[in-house]
């Protein structure tokens, strides 16, 4: 038992003696680096600038962190490759606060083992990059469509709803920001988000053809025929696009400021008055669609203005449309 403690005990004597010299040489005092020069094993932003002056490190930096950082940075969106120009975002990097950073080493600090990476704090002003995507953005979104009904001579023609593509600012301004900074890839994806339109499908559509005494009744692709009555040569019925304003049921005729309407009182509803059961208004002043009793004059230009029906027709048509429902006569 005493053999094998004195056997340890010469064994750790001999690691002891052998690690002195060593602690003796990590004691030793690290001589200053020269005036104007960073010490060795420091480095800024990875960068190794020991051995350098202040200006060669700076250069050394600015050459081979800053200037590809500041280089145009592509971002794709929608199979198309654009370009972002950093200093356009406002890319900054203090660089000349990272070198007297790195000049404090082996001076007032020391250098520790195995070197010393100074950060090199740069930005990006968010207030620019978000000035900047939504400037490109509005040239490469591709904007929701509402569906449209609008004419071409007196057909309807249909613009079918499209969902929009566009950049999700609020994501792309991390992604971008992150990006020009790191510079870790050839390439970045800007995010995007679908916008549904608001009006996916279109309503009911009137056509009026005078020539014809013809009104049709454009309703989800099929049309309805139905005979009219229009203006009068002295009193013609407008032509243009307007719209449905309004819709009564059993209205009450009051006559208009009119000569031909003098001494007219109003007529309530029942089977004498000249509108029948159903009221049809449109944006164009004083112009409605509407029954009549005078049935024989359908077909004919008879009117003051307004476009007659027959009393069966006109209720049918009533409940077929809507207020805003469009207008065009022709």
């Amino acid at each position: 038992m005493t053999g094998r403690l004195s056997g340890r005990l010469a064994v750790l004597a001999a690691v002891v003696l052998a690690l002195v010299p060593a602690l003796a040489m990590a004691q030793e005092p690290v001589a200053p680096p020269a005036p104007g020069v960073i010490a060795t094993g420091v480095s800024i932003a990875d960068i190794p600038v020991g051995g350098l002056s202040e200006a060669d490190a700076a250069q050394a930096v600015i050459t081979q962190h800053v200037v590809p950082r500041r280089a145009p940075l592509v971002v794709t969106f929608r199979g198309r490759n654009l370009k972002l120009e950093p200093i356009k975002a406002g890319y900054v990097a203090d660089v000349d606060y990272a070198v007297r950073g790195a000049m404090l080493f082996g001076r007032s600090r020391p250098v520790p083992v195995g070197g010393v990476s100074v950060p090199l704090r740069e930005k990006v002003n968010r207030t620019r990059l978000r000035a900047l995507l939504i400037l490109r953005a509005r040239t490469n979104d591709l904007p929701a469509r509402d569906a449209r009904l609008t004419f071409s001579g007196a057909k309807p023609v249909v613009t079918k709803p499209r969902i929009g593509v566009v950049v999700d600012i609020a994501r792309a301004m991390a992604r971008i920001e992150s990006a020009i900074l790191l510079r870790d890839r050839t390439a970045y994806a800007l995010p995007s988000k679908r916008v549904r339109p608001a009006v996916t499908s279109v309503g009911p559509a009137i056509i009026i053809e005078r020539n014809k005494f013809k009104l049709t009744l454009w309703r989800a692709g099929k049309l309805r025929a139905y005979p009219i009555a229009v203006g009068q040569p002295a009193y013609p019925t407008p032509s243009g696009i307007y719209r449905i304003v309004s819709k009564q049921t059993n209205p009450t005729w009051f006559p208009p400021d009119s000569p031909w309407a003098a001494g007219l009182g109003p007529v309530p509803p029942g089977v004498s008055n000249p509108l029948g059961t159903r009221w049809m208004g449109t944006s164009a002043p004083g112009i409605g669609i509407h029954g009549t009793p005078q049935s024989y004059s359908i077909r004919t230009a008879a009117s003051h203005g307004c476009i007659r029906m027959y009393i069966h027709d006109a209720e049918a048509l009533f409940e077929q449309i809507e207020i805003g429902t469009p207008v065009v006569i022709r």
